[in-house]
């Protein structure tokens, strides 16, 4: 495969490059290519697959809990009553005697008192009834999988819980639907629990698809690449609709993610190599969250970068290994998990 021709500067900053440089050695911006190089694709030869397995929906909500009774307020009526008190009519000359003011402050008070204390009542049962509520619904115990990071700096995002859809943890070939084969290209096999794939070519993507369809779903692969390989990148493949379409989200042993979209066999870069420090040269753990046209990527728990694209929304799921410069990168994947958003 002919070497991709490189600028002689870096468009960043201006520093001169050689032939052989794929980042600026002055300020590490990513020298673009001019003429995309071709991909050669090479998916396994897979056993046949028993129907589709339906996407499960997601759980639906239980909703709130209904409000805590609350008893009506008392209602007090003043009956209707005679004349008041203390008058007479006024053809009669007599003096009106004045009411007892003592008697009256009394029965006032006696009357208030007991409204205070029924008020009080009412408000402890609310209070009561409310907080054995939000204590139901608060310590209701929910499923979560995987560890947060300790890597050093940036924000730990919480773990994730859903349903889980598929998985598979390469223990037992024979309940797995993972292709095996080899050939001059590409070695796909399954080695002490793992899922072995190994490129024997320069620039070249390989991927192994699992069983069914997905939309609005969490993916997550875990595995290792060996010291000695040379620079490439494990992957998740998503939405994939054929050879020619599907989305990409790469990690390299040499600290560089990237997300590419395969459209009519033409790539189109979302976002490009980036470099992040959660990303180990060895083991790693990587996420894609999916719902609707927006995507979110993580590595080791921590939360990469979230973007938008409407191109493809629904697909096959898969794993992917891509060569740079040197043939003969090998990852190993412990397991792979899809869970429903």
């Amino acid at each position: 495969m002919s070497e991709p021709q490189q600028p002689s500067f870096c468009p960043q900053c201006g520093h001169k490059l050689t032939a052989n440089d794929r980042f600026c050695p002055e300020c590490g911006a990513r020298v673009p290519e001019k003429v995309a190089p071709p991909t050669t694709i090479i998916p396994p030869d897979r056993p046949a697959a028993p129907p589709t397995p339906p996407v499960i929906p997601p759980t639906q909500s239980a909703g709130s809990p209904p409000d805590p009774f609350i008893p009506p307020p008392p209602s007090y009526r003043i009956p209707a009553s005679s004349p008041p008190p203390h008058q007479i009519p006024s053809s009669v000359e007599m003096q009106a005697t004045p009411p007892n003011n003592k008697l009256i402050w009394l029965l006032v008070g006696g009357i208030g008192l007991l409204l205070l204390i029924f008020i009080g009542a009412c408000v402890f049962i609310v209070i009561s009834l409310s907080s054995f509520s939000f204590s139901d619904v608060t310590n209701t115990p929910t499923p979560v999988t995987g560890e947060p990071s300790t890597s050093g700096g940036g924000a730990v995002e919480s773990v994730i819980g859903g349903e889980i859809v598929f998985r598979d943890d390469f223990e037992n070939p024979a309940d797995s639907n993972l292709g095996t084969s080899e050939d001059s290209r590409a070695r796909y096999a399954y080695e002490q629990g793992n899922y072995i794939i190994e490129v024997k070519e320069p620039e070249l993507l390989v991927w192994a698809l699992v069983d069914g369809s997905y939309r609005n779903v969490v993916i997550e692969a875990s595995y290792s690449i060996p010291r000695n390989s040379p620079a490439g990148a494990a992957g998740l493949i998503f939405h994939y609709q054929d050879a020619d379409n599907f989305y990409l989200f790469s990690v390299s042993n040499d600290g560089y993610y990237a997300l590419e979209l395969l459209e009519d066999n033409q790539w189109e870069t979302i976002i490009d190599w980036t470099q992040h420090e959660a990303i180990k040269p060895g083991n790693n753990r990587m996420r894609v969250e999916l719902r609707g046209d927006e995507i979110t990527l993580y590595i080791n728990d921590r939360r990469l970068e979230q973007t938008r694209d409407p191109t493809f929304t629904r697909g096959e799921v898969g794993l992917a290994v891509t060569s740079f410069d040197e043939s003969g990168i090998i990852v190993r994947f412990d397991e792979i998990t899809i869970r429903q958003r």
